[in-house]
């Protein structure tokens, strides 16, 4: 007989084989209602026969049924799925063996932590970002939401000259915006922007932080050139574009560029 049950839960570290057996004999997730905040969360579920089952799997099945993994990277595993009727990207920050468990969970959490953050204080400072929908402080996964567009890489690569100028100056602007309130995004790259809707949206803050330092602004300048020279060498006579922007957006932005010239100097005889 199929009832429905709304269960309020604690996610737990025990995963349970019973998840498979559970599946087998029918039980099927409603979206109908769903919260989450940290490690409790609220489902709605259309069962048919009880199982037992812990509530790491409860979880697992609600929201990683369905997902794609669509890249692997040295830190993390970046699926694509739906959530609560959304699409999402789900980063999850995978468990290496070298490090002691607890540091392992420890580092994780934080680093997890961390980015969601600057993803949400770099959009209040006006730079579009993935509106991030659940962090998951046990697993170490944020679950934000889909930018459906292209890369700034290819729309630098098909766009006329015109266009070309108008990207780099909101890349110039929206850089000047993050540095306005101390971000930065650590790993500033055309990889890790997104042209959707009329808009350009940064995304990958995993590197980043916050009160940051002329040092450390003048790196993401620098690192953004250095991206230039291998990604886009046809355009770098057109950087000075992004530059004029961030200097029209940024009272410090001539002393930053100083840095980031800087920074090249350094390590050009090495």
């Amino acid at each position: 007989m199929l009832c429905s049950i709304v269960l309020f839960i604690v996610l737990s570290d025990d995963d349970d084989p019973s998840a498979a057996d559970a599946r087998s004999q029918g039980t099927e997730l409603s979206m109908g209602r769903s919260m989450s905040c940290h490690h409790v969360i609220c489902l709605e579920l259309k069962v048919k026969d009880l199982v037992p089952f812990s509530e790491k799997v409860i979880y697992r099945l609600f929201i990683a049924r369905g997902m794609d993994i669509i890249q692997r990277g040295a830190e993390a595993e970046i699926r694509r799925g739906k959530w609560l009727g959304r699409d999402v990207i789900i980063k999850s920050r995978v468990p290496k063996s070298y490090r002691l468990p607890e540091m392992d969970r420890s580092l994780r959490n934080m680093r997890t932590r961390n980015e969601a953050r600057l993803i949400h204080e770099a959009r209040e400072a006006g730079v579009p970002t993935p509106i991030i929908y659940d962090i998951d402080t046990v697993n170490a996964e944020m679950t934000m939401e889909f930018i459906d567009g292209l890369r700034v890489k290819d729309e630098l690569g098909r766009s006329a000259p015109d266009e070309v100028r108008d990207l780099l100056r909101e890349m110039g602007r929206s850089i000047a915006y993050l540095h306005r309130c101390g971000i930065v995004h650590g790993d500033l790259t055309t990889s890790n922007m997104i042209m959707s809707k009329g808009r350009m949206w940064f995304i990958d803050f995993s590197l980043g932080s916050r009160c940051a330092s002329v040092e450390e602004m003048g790196v993401d300048i620098h690192l953004l050139k250095e991206s230039f020279q291998s990604a886009h060498p046809e355009l770098l006579d057109r950087f000075h574009i992004i530059l004029e922007s961030y200097k029209e957006n940024f009272e410090r932005a001539d002393e930053i560029v100083r840095k980031a010239k800087e920074i090249g100097s350094r390590g050009r005889y090495t």
